[in-house]
């Protein structure tokens, strides 16, 4: 493997190597990455992503104008025009999203369900805000080591507090409580570690995870002293990940869903994957 410890590190990545230290190894790994397939469920999240981006943005659509924006339209453009990758300007064109889908049909179901989510969403969501940042590409440093990720929407509450929302396009989470999510995901306490220190009049940063086709939302309070003390559990994890040498898989309930599964060496103790199945004959 060409495996290479990252030189900036984004939060998913401590989340995989606490979840499993060999798909760590695997993300890490250039020629494994290069090998990931795409997925229609990829495809639609970076797309709504892209549709809420577009309408949150005031010089695109203006606050005013919001409640009579068709939701529709900017997700259609932003499907046309997704690249295949961040470091590519190559876009999907009809023949690879058809075959991404499986069909046209499909891609065109896969859409219309995506647009009624928006949708959905939008019809209960505060329509007044005015982002400060949207989509934006964000770095700091903690300790020896730069963190960086892009940060969904960051809305100004007060004078000194700030909130930092996280879009989830998939299912909801098992656990019902952010205390409990951000005990296995770090991703939450991260981002709100960023922002305080790329916005110094911050007192207090709420995170804030919105899983748009359910209309859920999960927050949890910071204080600048509170997340002094997440930034010390983020340096530790990440030492933990740059000192471990063998990186060894670790088996867990996500294993049946992992990208890099075909070349684990534990693919034949996993519980649950891919089993045989008779098909019908109709």
């Amino acid at each position: 493997m060409a495996y290479k410890f990252p030189e900036k590190i984004f939060p998913n990545s401590i989340n995989t190597y606490l979840q499993c230290p060999f798909k760590f190894k695997c993300q890490c790994d250039a020629d494994i990455k290069a090998e990931f397939v795409d997925t229609p469920e990829n495809f639609v999240g970076k797309v709504m992503h892209l549709a809420l981006q577009d309408f949150f943005d005031i010089s695109k659509v203006p606050v005013e104008e919001r409640k009579n924006q068709d939701v529709g339209q900017l997700l259609r453009q932003s499907w046309a025009r997704i690249p295949k990758s961040g470091w590519s300007k190559e876009c999907w064109d009809a023949k690879d999203r058809a075959k991404l889908f499986g069909s046209v049909e499909q891609e065109k179901a896969f859409g219309l369900q995506s647009i009624a989510v928006l949708n959905n969403y939008i019809s209960g969501a505060d329509l007044s805000v005015v982002p400060l940042s949207l989509e934006d590409w964000m770095e700091c440093k903690v300790g020896e080591f730069r963190i960086a990720g892009r940060i969904d929407r960051i809305d100004q509450d007060s004078t000194s507090a700030i909130s930092v929302w996280d879009y989830k396009t998939g299912k909801l989470p098992f656990h019902g409580t952010m205390e409990k999510i951000i005990q296995e995901d770090l991703q939450v306490p991260i981002y709100a570690v960023i922002a305080s220190k790329l916005f110094p009049f911050v007192e207090k940063i709420k995170s804030g995870l919105i899983y748009v086709k359910y209309s859920k939302v999960y927050t949890k309070d910071w204080t600048k002293k509170e997340l002094e003390k997440v930034e010390k559990e983020i340096i530790a994890a990440i030492n933990k990940a740059k000192e471990d040498e063998k990186l060894l898989p670790q088996l867990n309930k996500l294993c049946p869903w992992c990208d890099y599964i075909n070349v684990c060496p534990l693919k034949d103790k996993v519980e649950g994957k891919r089993p045989k199945v008779d098909e019908v004959s109709w």
